[in-house]
């Protein structure tokens, strides 16, 4: 299938990916491969990799974790550009009193790979963020770049959900830019919405989502909306504010979608019957019910509280991608591209039976 975007981008010689076997992370790395480039893939188990990951020449796997930069200090030689996408997002499908890790990966790991990437005078660095690190902000005036972080987020002194992690990431990036820590290294900020795609073997909760409907296993999703964004579109804004980006924030949201027309579209892709919609009261109830079972028996929830709190804030959510779009010529692809690749993906990884692909649909 042709690339969705058309806006030519200047080349690089070799770039260093951050979480490059994960959503938003692979997918940058088989951009820049298909732009002819090295690629070093920072990943923490070497055999997964191997199999997430295409087998290309180009592209070198390194072994490293983002909390120590012992072990990715020395990649960053001869490194054009570094692709931030390293992050920690279980939050939403364990106990949510484990929070160490947001802290430790999305903020500490976000200032140490940032230190090492200036210290060996990297051109440019692009950190992903989330469009969770903004206010909500009504249709009147869609929040944008300038807007800044919820209320409620803004004075933590360590993170205590995903969203708050990301607000104090971002916080670190600011300040050691104004720090004149990063050196002549320019940083630029890409906050994507809920991105949904190939290559979501994390799963992250897009992921989740898509293979419980496609096995059966939702039977209902709230009555809410969000917004959504295929992550190829995301790996493009990030390369492109890497390249020709003239600004130090991009807000890459994508389109809201209604959550029962995901689903649908999901099931209509894999043959199954779609979920009900319900009232977002009843889905918080069911998530409740969700995290017991799983707290009784092990494994993950299929859904938790706290991600039905995250849906009903994009219920309320107005966002504008204009700047990306303007600046970058991000442009987005539709939910039916977008639910039909993630199931021939899920297909060739075994995760799905195999199938023809059927016509997806969005209300």
């Amino acid at each position: 299938m042709a690339d969705t975007h058309t806006t030519p981008l200047p080349g690089r010689e070799r770039a260093l990916v951050t979480g490059a076997t994960g959503l938003l992370g692979s997918n940058i790395v088989r951009l820049l491969l298909k732009q002819g480039q090295e690629v070093v893939a920072l990943v923490r188990d070497l055999d997964r990799a191997r199999t997430l990951l295409p087998a290309d020449p180009r592209l070198r796997l390194a072994p490293g974790d983002v909390t120590d930069p012992d072990s990715y200090r020395t990649l960053f030689a001869g490194v054009d550009e570094v692709f931030h996408t390293a992050a920690y997002f279980r939050e939403y499908f364990q106990d949510p009193s484990l929070t160490e890790p947001l802290e430790r990966v999305n903020v500490t790991g976000t200032r140490l790979v940032l230190a090492a990437a200036a210290e060996a005078g990297v051109p440019v660095f692009v950190h992903t963020s989330s469009i969770n690190t903004l206010a909500l902000r009504g249709p009147e005036q869609p929040a944008d770049e300038s807007t800044p972080p919820p209320e409620k987020y803004a004075g933590l002194r360590v993170s205590e959900c995903y969203p708050s992690s990301k607000v104090r990431a971002e916080r670190a990036v600011d300040e050691m830019i104004r720090s004149g820590r990063t050196g002549s290294t320019r940083v630029s900020v890409v906050l994507p919405g809920w991105m949904w795609g190939p290559g979501d073997a994390g799963p992250t909760s897009s992921g989740r989502l898509f293979l419980g409907v496609a096995k059966g296993a939702v039977k209902a999703v709230p009555r809410l909306s969000n917004y959504v964004v295929d992550a190829r579109d995301v790996a493009f804004a990030c390369v492109a504010a890497a390249r020709v980006g003239r600004h130090d924030r991009y807000v890459v949201a994508g389109v809201k979608r209604s959550v029962p027309g995901l689903t649908g579209a999901v099931a209509t892709e894999t043959g199954v019957r779609p979920p009900r919609a319900v009232p977002a009261g009843l889905a918080l109830a069911a998530a409740s019910l969700m995290e017991l079972q799983a707290r009784l028996g092990g494994g993950e929830p299929t859904a938790t509280r706290a991600g039905v709190r995250v849906l009903r804030e994009g219920e309320d959510r107005h966002i504008t991608s204009g700047l990306a779009e303007r600046d970058l010529g991000v442009e987005f692809r539709s939910v039916a591209e977008t639910v039909a690749a993630t199931g021939a993906w899920y297909r060739q990884q075994g995760t799905l039976p195999a199938g023809p692909l059927r016509a997806a649909t969005v209300r």
